[in-house]
């Protein structure tokens, strides 16, 4: 399974349990959109399906037999991908269809090898209707289970498969991905470096985020509101007091959800500056200019960034209950001291 990056302890594992025929008959892959579980479903599949399998000089899964070709274009009748596209939820005529569809033998493979995309939408109904589908399925039968949350998930299904976790990738790892599939990100490295690193850092560990961010206008918006936030937070350890600040805070959102995703920049941001207090060469997630945030993080106390960072994971809590955009934002500027 070398052509998933990173995850090496995972496909150390599933690729043991493939050579061994002990494959479990379902697992649950966790982890956040982008990180993989698709590319590792399909490679897990290949794997155990590969006409080379038995080869110990072939690479497992060989990814150029006719078999693995075919399933890694999505052409196998045999690896069914299973998910709804218009709706929240997975309802219960989702799993009619699995509990119907998972007797029927496989076509063409040894294995029938079905990826349920965001498991964890599955209502608690149609989780309990899917209960027995999981404990006993046929023997040539096995379930993939993809989630960014298994906690959603109900107990009764969790105990019943194992849960495997993706990792989040290293920016060295997503720079060497996208430099090598991808034409844009070699042009935007060359041409633009402070905005490659930017698209970086922002991918969050994230390959799929990354090559999201490749496309035109994905990246720009992004960096026109972590501007914001820099100014916002600059404006806080230069203690420039609360028109200057309120100024800024009124060029964000007025909806929940983009001010709530506006706020997560500024926890991210004021998280940076608080580790820089304990450690220099701390790992950072929002400022590129580690200079920039050391400056800031010298200037501004740290309980003034501790009341900055509660107000605002306040405020993310309370727009995730529907709370009011303005009174929010007045609440927060009010528990950070600005007001």
């Amino acid at each position: 399974m070398n052509s998933l990056i990173g995850n090496e302890s995972l496909r150390r594992r599933l690729c043991a349990d493939a050579e061994s025929g002990q494959l479990h008959h379902a697992y649950i892959v966790e982890g956040p959109s982008g990180s993989g579980k698709h590319t590792l479903s399909r490679q897990l599949a290949a794997a155990v399906s590969c006409e080379r399998r038995h080869e110990a000089s072939a690479p497992l899964p060989c990814l150029a037999c006719p078999t693995c070709r075919k399933i890694m274009e999505g052409l196998s009748p045999d690896v069914i991908m299973v998910k709804e596209e218009e709706k929240a939820s997975m309802g219960v005529d989702t799993v009619r269809f699995l509990k119907q569809d998972v007797y029927i033998i496989p076509n063409e493979l040894d294995t029938k090898i079905y990826i349920i995309e965001d498991a964890d939408r599955m209502t608690p109904q149609a989780q309990n209707a899917f209960l027995l589908t999981l404990e006993e399925p046929p023997a040539y039968a096995v379930f993939l289970l993809l989630c960014e949350n298994a906690g959603a998930l109900l107990e009764t299904v969790r105990s019943r498969a194992p849960i495997l976790k993706t990792e989040r990738l290293s920016k060295e790892q997503i720079d060497g991905f996208l430099c090598a599939h991808d034409r844009r990100a070699v042009s935007m490295k060359q041409s633009s470096p402070r905005d490659y690193a930017e698209l970086l850092l922002c991918a969050d560990g994230s390959i799929g985020t990354a090559l999201e961010m490749l496309e035109p206008n994905r990246l720009s918006p992004i960096l026109e509101k972590k501007q914001i936030i820099k100014r916002l937070v600059a404006n806080v350890a230069h203690r420039s007091g609360a028109p200057q600040i309120i100024s800024l805070m009124a060029e964000l959102s007025q909806k929940r959800e983009p001010l709530s995703q506006e706020l997560s920049l500024l926890t991210a941001a004021v998280r940076d500056l608080i580790l820089l207090k304990k450690s220099e060469t701390a790992p950072l997630c929002f400022y590129t200019d580690r200079d920039e945030a050391l400056t800031l993080s010298d200037e501004a106390t740290l309980k003034e960034l501790w009341r900055l960072l509660e107000a605002a994971d306040t405020a993310i809590r309370a727009l995730s209950h529907n709370a009011n955009v303005r009174l929010t934002v007045l609440a927060l500027l009010s528990d950070a001291h600005i007001l």
